[in-house]
């Protein structure tokens, strides 16, 4: 072999070995599926994000009856940009400092996640907004580019919220007949 040979083959050989190591970190970047529970225009929302801010609301805000569900969460993820926006719009914003200074979240005795404090400040600023603006969020929502995982089942955009699947192989039974 040449030394103009051997010089293009060590080349070859380093091109491709940097190549590889670039397609390997990059399928280790960002989220995998498993880890997604919804993408909404391109902003992923993972299942970290859902699992904090449940976590945290639960303890800062204790429901009597029911805790605050995953499901219930991520439909307030899933919304809170847009009502955060919608709130500043119409000149009504809910900073962030207001939503980390709540006394409730001395209960959870750590700083909320920022997951958290988006879903605060969402309710914060959705509690300012008039019918016009409410009308516009949902249309808004109606455009939104969604993607769920199926353990929260869809998103029904004129409610604003996320709702179970019942899966095409559960055939309800039929009604009882009167007496």
């Amino acid at each position: 072999m040449t030394k103009g040979h051997s010089v293009k083959a060590v080349k070859a050989r380093t091109t491709a070995i940097a190549l590889a190591g670039i397609l390997a970190l990059s399928a280790c970047s960002g989220t995998t599926s498993a880890e997604t529970a919804a993408v909404v225009d391109g902003r992923v929302i993972t299942e970290q994000q859902v699992r904090e801010a449940t976590e945290q609301i639960n303890t800062a805000f204790p429901r009597e009856q029911q805790p605050f569900t995953a499901s219930e969460i991520l439909t307030l993820l899933i919304r809170a940009p847009y009502v955060i926006d919608a709130a500043a719009q119409s000149g009504r914003p809910q900073s962030e400092s207001a939503a980390r200074s709540l006394p409730e979240f001395e209960k959870l005795g750590e700083a909320p996640a920022e997951s958290t404090v988006d879903v605060l400040r969402a309710e914060l600023s959705a509690q300012n907004l008039d019918q016009s603006a409410a009308q516009a969020l949902t249309q808004k929502f109606n455009s939104l580019d969604l993607t769920v995982s199926p353990r929260y089942g869809t998103f029904d955009a004129a409610r604003a919220q996320l709702v179970a699947d019942t899966p095409n192989w559960l055939v309800p039974a039929p009604a009882a007949p009167a007496q």
